[in-house]
């Protein structure tokens, strides 16, 4: 009998839950594989948020933040009407931002955890504290005195509130 390498992942997702309905906030957070410090380059980054824009264009997601930490990156974001959930989203950004990595010469193979992680924001949450927690990211880690000095985070479409 063969054994697998790797042991079987538990689901990180909800189960039945709709992925893609129209106007769920979710905070997404995807990490480099092993904690490495990849999103170090200023041209890589600014590609990075260019890629973000592009791919919420594409499949009709709003973006409300996101910010780019050197090991890590988080969005909220939101399905709107366009019917592709947030899974497709993140399968195609990440597939992008991995490409982006290898133009950059930042690795080989895969350089993003196998997966994200989701949060679906709910009702009782307050969604403007969740968006600042995400911008004072780059404060909390002393890589700045306040957000608006750090180059790789921002407000893209306005909050729903």
């Amino acid at each position: 009998m063969k054994q697998d390498k790797q042991p079987r992942r538990q689901p990180t997702r909800l189960k039945d839950f709709d992925y893609a309905a129209a106007n769920k906030v979710f905070f997404l957070t995807l990490c480099s594989r092993d904690g490495q410090l990849i999103f170090t380059h200023v041209a890589l980054n600014a590609d990075v948020i260019e890629c973000i824009k592009e791919e919420r264009k594409r499949v009709g997601h709003a973006v409300y933040v996101y910010c780019i930490m050197p090991d890590h990156l988080h969005l909220l974001s939101s399905p709107l009407e366009s019917g592709i959930s947030v899974i497709q989203f993140m399968g195609g950004l990440s597939s992008k931002i991995t490409r982006l990595l290898w133009k950059y010469g930042v690795g080989r193979g895969k350089q993003l955890q196998r997966s994200f992680y989701d949060h679906v924001v709910r009702k009782e949450e307050n969604l403007r504290q969740v968006a600042e927690y995400i911008l004072n990211n780059p404060v909390r880690k002393g890589l700045v005195a306040g957000w608006e000095d750090y180059p790789f985070c921002d407000l893209l479409d306005p909050l729903p509130l």
